[in-house]
């Protein structure tokens, strides 16, 4: 449970220091949030390698990328729904979302930025590494499967807490947007680690998701 409570505590962390306003829209966004996660990563390779388990793990199998891509799009049509209800166009709550997208910076100079682009390829697949490999091996270890997959999805929400004070806006108050798309993506993905037992179908899923929900936002005019 040490890597557990490890895993929890540095992403908090880097969650709490990288969406600072000071860092929004810059590099250093990145740079902050993804060495933190890339250390955690190198550390549940390690512990793939020491089980035994890593070939099990990261080896891509036949159908793997559409086992992760339906996912992901039906996650990406999921959340475009969830907007509607959660931050309506034309209410105080819509500077959630612009203020979400001002942490990440703007989606044209991502899209056509190989650096952020991969920057935030790494960083999807640490955070696999980590939550979806160490984190619920560990914890379905302890608690089996079932509260192993609950808990590990809390805990993969909870972590993006501090994003709910440092997002607020003036008007429409604390910002709940990156913890409920943890919360409501994190059960899709952690099925599809579990479901599967290995990270390539999760991994792929993430990616379209974090990667598509990233660079359809337009800045208002």
């Amino acid at each position: 449970m040490k890597r557990v409570v490890l895993a929890f505590v540095v992403v908090t962390a880097s969650y709490a220091a990288a969406f600072r306003p000071d860092f929004a829209g810059t590099p250093a966004f990145y740079w902050v949030f993804g060495i933190p996660h890339l250390l955690l990563a190198v550390l549940a390779v390690r512990g793939f390698a020491r089980d035994g388990t890593i070939k099990a793990r990261l080896t891509p199998r036949g159908g793997d990328i559409t086992l992760g891509a339906l996912p992901g799009i039906a996650l990406l049509i999921a959340s475009w729904a969830a907007r509607a209800v959660v931050v309506p166009a034309g209410t105080p709550r819509q500077a959630w979302l612009l203020r979400l997208y001002l942490a990440l910076g703007d989606p044209e100079t991502l899209q056509h930025s190989v650096f952020l682009t991969s920057a935030l390829a790494v960083i999807v697949v640490c955070e696999e590494l980590v939550w979806r490999g160490m984190v619920l091996d560990e914890l379905s270890e302890r608690f089996g499967n079932r509260r192993g997959f609950v808990f590990a999805t809390l805990l993969y929400a909870l972590a993006a807490l501090p994003t709910v004070y440092l997002l607020r806006d003036p008007v429409a108050g604390p910002n709940p947007l990156l913890v409920l798309a943890a919360l409501g993506c994190g059960l899709v993905w952690t099925f599809l680690a579990g479901r599967f037992g290995r990270l390539v179908p999760s991994t792929v899923a993430h990616l379209v998701f974090t990667y598509f929900s990233a660079v359809q936002f337009r800045w208002p005019v």
